[in-house]
This record gives structure tokens, sequence and C-alpha cells, in this order.
């Protein structure tokens, strides 16, 4: 199976500390996926999402910096390493830089996983249901980013 590696940016008005909290709280993560989850905020702690369709484990939190996840959607043979870098910006804004390594290029059923699928999944079932469902506005004004 080959892998292949993703990277996109999403921007929000609001400063890193409320990002990562909706990122890493049982309760906000249930409000916007609409669905029973769990989220263990510790190193080698387990989580769940959208109803048991996207499981893991946390490999690393570093608070309103760093988030790693072991991530896996149940239509995958092998999970993916998610890497999300939190950044504040001017304005007291946050750039977040997703980067998803060893994301499969076939899913269990041998069926193609595209690239932008898997960024379009993102943005639309996390964050902007953050944007929709917890109310922190996300920054389209700005499309480009700064490199880590």
């Amino acid at each position: 199976m080959s892998f292949t590696e993703v990277r996109f940016v999403i921007k929000y008005r609001v400063p890193p500390n409320y990002i990562y909290d909706a990122l890493t709280n049982e309760e906000m993560i249930s409000k916007y996926t609409q669905s029973k989850c769990k989220f263990e905020k510790k190193v080698g702690g387990s989580f769940e999402m959208y109803n048991g369709s996207i499981t893991g484990k946390v490999v690393e939190l570093q608070e309103n910096k760093i988030l790693i996840l072991n991530w896996k959607f149940s239509n995958w043979k092998e999970p993916a390493d998610i890497k999300m870098t939190i950044k504040p910006k001017e304005g007291n804004e946050s750039q977040i830089t997703i980067l998803i390594k060893e994301c499969p290029n076939r899913d269990a059923n041998n069926q193609t996983i595209e690239r932008k699928n898997i960024i379009e999944g993102f943005k639309q079932q996390i964050f902007e249901k953050i944007q929709m469902f917890i109310g922190y506005p996300l920054n389209k004004d700005d499309e480009s980013s700064d490199e880590d």
C-alpha cells in the first residue's frame, strides 16, 4: 500500500487556546460533531468521533501549540499520523497547519482516497463545524500561510 502526505492551513479569528480546546475537549467535540465522542486528553489516550467512524491515539500534546494524533477512519486499513500546529497570529487570531503523514492512497475496499477529498472532509467535518456549532469564526480573508 502506498501513502501520501497532505498539508493544508486553516485560520480562525480567535486565539490559539480556543482552538486547542475545541480540538481536545470532549464536550466541545461532541457539540460540533453532533455525536457522542471520547477524547482522553493525555499522551497515549484514545479518542473516538462520529460514533466510532474516526478512532485513534493521542501521540503528543503541547497545550495551545501542537496536537499529534494517530488517526484512523473506519474504512482505512491503517491509521495516519496527523500533526496540528497552532500558531498565534496578529489580531488575537490563530493559524492551524494540518500535516497528515502516512495517509493511505486506498481504503479497505481498495477504493482510491483522493487527497482533495481528505482536505475537504477535514475542513467540512471538523473546522467548518467548529465555526458553525461553537461559533469561532474562520478567517478566509487571508488565504496565505506561514511556513512552519
